[in-house]
C-alpha cells in the first residue's frame, strides 16, 4: 500500500509541474544591427494604372513607376512619377485633362528581420505629390426651353499639389523580383481656381472636387543588385591608397 501511494504522490506532482510549464513560443529576434537588408535600388511598375476605368467613372488611364531603396534600416525613401489621363465624351460634354505627375516620400518598415536574407517589408508611408497638367472642353451641351446652348473652352494650364499616406506590403517572389499593393489616401493641399470651367480632374489625384480621395495600387518590382555602398568603400581605400603611395614615394630632403 505505500509503494502504491507513493507512486500516486509522484505521478500527482508530475502532472502539477507539468501543468505549471507555458509552452514555448517562437519569438522573432528584433532588429538591432545595422545591415542593410535591401542592396541596390529597387524600380517598380504600377499594373493597375492603364485600367483605371474599371472603377473610375469615365475613360482614365495612365502609366506610373517608381524607385525605392533602404538608406537607412527599416527606412525607404521612395520617387514616384508617372502620367494620367481622364477623357469624358458624353452627348453633353467632350472633356479631357492629362498630365505628368511626381511624388517623393518615405516608407517605414514594420517587420522584423530573421535574416540578412529576408527582404519582404509591411510599410506605412508619406508622400507629396505635385502635378502640371492641362484641361480642355472640345465641346459642351446645355439644354433650355427655347434652344440648347452649345460652345467649347480654350485649353487651360495649371498645377495642383496634395499629400497622401498608405500602407503596403512588397514581398520576394523570386530573387530579386517582388509584387505588392498600397492603400492610399490623398488629401488636397491647393490648385489653381481656373474660373470657367472649374478644374474637374488633378491627374495622379483624382477628381478636384473632392478633398480627399481613396486609391489602390498594385505593383511589380525588379531590384538593381548593385551594392553602392562597397563601391564607396573601395573608392575610399583607392584615394587612400594612392595618398600613401606618394607619401612613401617622396624623397626626403636633407639639409
Amino acid at each position: 500500500m505505500k509503494i502504491l501511494r507513493f507512486t500516486f504522490v509522484l505521478c500527482l506532482l508530475a502532472a502539477i509541474s507539468y501543468g505549471q510549464k507555458e509552452p514555448q513560443k517562437k519569438i522573432k529576434p528584433k532588429r538591432t544591427d545595422n545591415y542593410i537588408r535591401m542592396k541596390g535600388i529597387r524600380l517598380g511598375a504600377d499594373i493597375t494604372r492603364p485600367f483605371q476605368d474599371l472603377w473610375t467613372k469615365g475613360n482614365r488611364y495612365g502609366t506610373e513607376f517608381s524607385a525605392d531603396m533602404e538608406l537607412w534600416p527599416n527606412l525607404f525613401p521612395v520617387f514616384e512619377t508617372g502620367f494620367d489621363v481622364m477623357k469624358i465624351k458624353t452627348s453633353y460634354i467632350d472633356y479631357k485633362s492629362s498630365g505628368s505627375y511626381s511624388r517623393i516620400g518615405m516608407d517605414y518598415n514594420f517587420l522584423q528581420a530573421e535574416n540578412k536574407n529576408d527582404k519582404n517589408i509591411f510599410y506605412v508611408g508619406l508622400r507629396y505629390g505635385f502635378v502640371l497638367a492641362r484641361q480642355q472642353v472640345n465641346s459642351y451641351t446645355i439644354d433650355s426651353y427655347w434652344t440648347p446652348t452649345t460652345g467649347r473652352f480654350s485649353n487651360q494650364n495649371y498645377f495642383a499639389h496634395w499629400g497622401e499616406f498608405l500602407v503596403g506590403i512588397k514581398g520576394e517572389i523570386i530573387h530579386n523580383f517582388y509584387m505588392g499593393w498600397t492603400i492610399r489616401g490623398k488629401i488636397k493641399l491647393n490648385n489653381k481656381d481656373l474660373g470657367m470651367p472649374p478644374t474637374y480632374f488633378i491627374p495622379g489625384y483624382g477628381k478636384a472636387e473632392k478633398g480627399f480621395n481613396l486609391d489602390f495600387t498594385y505593383s511589380v518590382y525588379y531590384n538593381l543588385p548593385w551594392d553602392f555602398r562597397k563601391s564607396i568603400d573601395r573608392k575610399k581605400d583607392a584615394v587612400m591608397d594612392k595618398k600613401v603611395g606618394k607619401i612613401i614615394k617622396k624623397p626626403a630632403t636633407g639639409k
